[in-house]
């Protein structure tokens, strides 16, 4: 209920009704109240520009706004992860040898920070939590269509394309793979970390070795074996290799590199994969035909 007042000030007596805040929030706005509001909006405001200081025409301004509206979209950090940054890279498809300006881009998220980073850094030092980075990044790029350099690498981990250089090199002495652009494009694709580290495992190192040789933690190498025990039974199973991705959300290309290594280990009677799938033996006629590359 509305009640009037009298307010004072100087000679001037002002008479008024008082509101809720209920009654306040609660009145719609007109229209043309809404629609002055919609181009006050820095859009709008863009696109007027383009019309009235670039004289540009209707339909070049529509094709334009519908395109600077997709980029926003597409390039919205609310998606974002908990740790993970957005990074813009060249296509995985662009040859090598092409001027980078020339190249195809795409935005990729990438973990910047990860959990199991702390354990890392305290147990084996920043030089282990920084491959473990070049490792996952370049691999999550990899899977989202770009192919990170080393000077991507420089760039996101704030230390010299030497030390990333260095970095590599050693990770590529102990036959761990790291796929930026020059080593696909130049060398070849190489098997995965992943799966060089469920290689490890399925030999028999226990964790405290496959952490020192590969510089990841528990918990990745526990995770990276469930995956693997989850690609082999739904192979055992005769699931095709859509299937597989489909339940895992695995890569095409690990999923295939684990199917390789339990047609391998399962013909060698690894005691280490017979405990992880609880039987004695395993068929490897069982395996689905795998998709050449």
């Amino acid at each position: 209920m509305k009640k009037s007042s009298n307010l004072t000030i100087g000679t001037i007596s002002l008479t008024y009704k008082s509101q809720t805040a209920n009654e306040f929030l609660g009145e719609e706005m007109h229209d043309d109240t809404v629609e002055k509001l919609i181009h006050k909006d820095a859009l709008h405001q863009l696109e007027w520009d383009l019309k009235n200081r670039f004289d540009f025409s209707e339909i070049l301004i529509d094709a334009l706004m519908k395109r600077i509206r997709l980029f926003l979209e597409e390039n919205d950090s609310n998606g974002l992860g908990v740790g993970q940054v957005p990074y813009w890279g060249a296509d995985a498809n662009e040859p090598s040898g092409k001027p980078l300006d020339d190249m195809k881009k795409h935005r990729v998220l990438l973990t910047f920070h990860h959990p199991d980073d702390h354990s890392l850094l305290r147990e084996q030092g920043i030089q282990s939590l920084r491959q473990s980075k070049i490792m996952r990044m370049t691999t999550e790029a990899k899977d989202q269509g770009v192919l990170l350099t080393q000077e991507d690498l420089s760039l996101l981990l704030c230390c010299t394309v030497r030390t990333i250089r260095n970095d590599i090199r050693e990770l590529r002495s102990k036959d761990i793979s790291v796929p930026t652009r020059g080593q696909i494009k130049d060398i070849g694709k190489g098997v995965s970390h992943k799966a060089k580290i469920v290689e490890e495992y399925l030999k028999g190192y226990e964790y405290s070795e496959i952490k020192r040789r590969t510089h990841h933690s528990d918990g990745s190498i526990d995770r990276y074996v469930r995956d693997f025990s989850r690609v082999v039974y739904l192979t055992s199973k005769g699931e095709d290799l859509l299937k597989i991705r489909q339940v895992t959300r695995l890569s095409e290309r690990l999923i295939m590199e684990y199917q390789e290594l339990f047609e391998t280990f399962s013909k060698a009677g690894s005691p280490r994969l017979n405990e992880l799938l609880g039987q004695k033996s395993l068929d490897p006629k069982k395996m689905t035909a795998r998709v050449a590359e």
